[in-house]
């Protein structure tokens, strides 16, 4: 398999260093017109060169602001793409994603790699046993100097509004979003967020004013009470560990998923645009 990474930051290193990992992968190009650093594999600084490789997969790991420019281009090419989070800027940037992803004939995933954490998978199939009746999640880091694009919410949130909607398997019927800035006056730093999703309630506090990282999942059901450390793995039924059901990092089930995506044309795993409107849909109150 032939997969092209577009964007060579901290978090197209993340998907390199996974890429390689995986048995399936035969051949990997990369391009970031930016990127000064040596790499064993081919280093493209041209972007039709890149797109003529004969690709099975590209994965785009861009600043978020970047992603509708290169979607757009690399659907003309490539018929696989999974995009990371958030997809994109706004509302608007992300239906016309789906309108050309449709028109082009293009698969698409959304890295909404926290699906894919094996402690939250092996509590997807825990809960296949209970009833939901609240979630709790924690989110919190130290500022990260890196992003300039977006707050917050788009960086962090987006992955438990996801996660909610992924666990629960129930559409969002109320939203309340509290933010503050402490840093900058355009990007929000400090977000708390209220969700109602028939009766299960939800509450997520997102946060990069942390002197750590804390990733924690609070959920009471009907029958137990559980507790994830998403940071390191772990997770607690009634205070007692349990061991998890899957053993690959998430970054590495989610190529696979993705995987599955090129050759078969689903999966049932893999956050889609639609995932990714109906997350943005929250954000923005509509």
């Amino acid at each position: 398999m032939k997969i092209g990474l577009i964007g060579l930051g901290k978090m197209g290193k993340n998907h390199l260093r996974e890429l390689e990992r995986n048995l399936k992968v035969k051949e990997i190009h990369l391009y970031d017109p930016f990127c000064k650093d040596e790499f064993k594999h081919s280093l493209h600084k041209n972007f039709d060169d890149f797109l003529r490789q004969n690709l099975d997969g590209v994965i785009v790991a861009t600043p978020t602001h970047t992603h509708l420019d290169i979607a757009l281009k690399v659907f003309a090419r490539i018929k696989n793409v999974l995009i990371e989070k958030p997809l994109a800027l706004n509302i608007d940037e992300i239906l016309l994603l789906q309108k050309k992803s449709l028109e082009d004939k293009v698969s698409v995933g959304v890295g909404f790699c926290e699906r894919f954490n094996p402690t939250v998978l092996t509590l997807k199939e825990k809960l296949k046993d209970d009833e939901i009746i609240s979630i709790n999640i924690q989110r919190i880091s130290p500022y990260p100097q890196r992003i300039n694009d977006v707050g917050v919410l788009s960086d962090l949130g987006v992955h438990d509004i996801d996660l909610v909607r992924f666990l629960s398997q129930k559409q969002i019927s109320k939203a309340n979003i509290n933010k503050a800035y402490h840093h900058h006056e355009k990007f929000e730093d400090e977000a708390m967020i209220s969700l109602k999703l028939e009766d299960i309630l939800v509450s997520i506090h997102n946060s990069w004013n942390a002197k750590h990282i804390i990733r924690n999942i609070k959920i009471l059901g009907k029958n137990h009470t559980y507790e994830l450390d998403l940071k390191n793995f772990e997770l607690f039924i009634n205070m007692q560990k349990i061991p998890n059901l899957y053993e690959n990092s998430p970054l590495y089930a989610e190529h696979e998923a993705f995987f599955e995506l090129l050759q078969n044309g689903v999966c049932k795993n893999l956050a889609s645009i639609e995932d990714a409107l109906k997350v943005q849909e929250i954000l923005e109150g509509v």
